[in-house]
């Protein structure tokens, strides 16, 4: 049996795309460059807050990178200074939670949102459920690249073929691939369609909390 799930954020455990593209939104208009959609953010997004403005920016016909990194700390800086606003769990997932700590699993989480604001947001929304919380690491390379699942595991002395992933985007099962996962897990209410988690090596995709605790429990 698996002993620890390590769960994606955004688009996975919380609802934060109306936040995300609230933020982007409202840097771009405080520098005079038109909004982008919901629709657009889903796919800017996954890859870290870097790549978020920088495929924002592109959209707008701004490629400068000097440009690019300058209005990258605006947008941390609006995203630090609220990163609640408009974010919610979605649901049954504090449920499911509960319940996996109940059957002795260990949870944590791996984000490419920054560390600083991937940290209390966990907190605030899922106070103690999880045994480990990571976002992005200065110096460290993000997902899908498996160094920050990988140390998290380490901490807890789980080998890496006893865990799940579980996502919603590409970026995200080829984390659970590279870092060697049992099974590695869509959630449909995420990012990204099935087409494109089945295509980066999903091993099932889900549409419920009910679900996944059901998958999850099977490996």
């Amino acid at each position: 049996m698996s002993k620890c799930v390590i769960f994606d954020l955004d688009g996975t455990i919380l609802d934060t795309i109306t936040t995300i593209t609230y933020y982007v939104n409202k840097t771009l208009t405080g520098e005079g460059i038109p909004t982008v959609t919901v629709d657009e953010c889903k796919y800017f997004a996954g890859n870290g807050a870097g790549l978020l403005i920088e495929r924002a920016l592109a959209s707008k016909g701004i490629t400068d990178e000097a440009e690019i990194e300058r209005i990258l700390v605006i947008y941390k800086k609006n995203y630090d200074d609220a990163p609640l606003y408009l974010t919610e769990p979605f649901a049954g997932i504090k449920e499911m939670l509960a319940k996996l700590r109940e059957a002795g699993l260990k949870l944590a989480v791996v984000s490419n949102k920054p560390h600083s604001a991937s940290l209390p947001i966990v907190k605030h929304f899922f106070g103690d459920a999880f045994d480990a919380v990571s976002g992005a690491i200065d110096g460290l390379p993000i997902k899908p690249d498996p160094t920050i699942p990988g140390r998290i595991l380490s901490e807890l002395d789980i080998p890496a073929d006893r865990s799940i992933f579980v996502g919603d985007t590409y970026v995200d099962m080829e984390t659970g691939k590279n870092l060697g996962s049992s099974k590695v897990i869509g959630v449909l209410w995420g990012f990204r369609p099935r087409e494109e988690l089945i295509g980066a090596g999903a091993d099932a995709t889900v549409t419920t909390a009910d679900e996944l605790y059901a998958e999850i429990l099977k490996a």
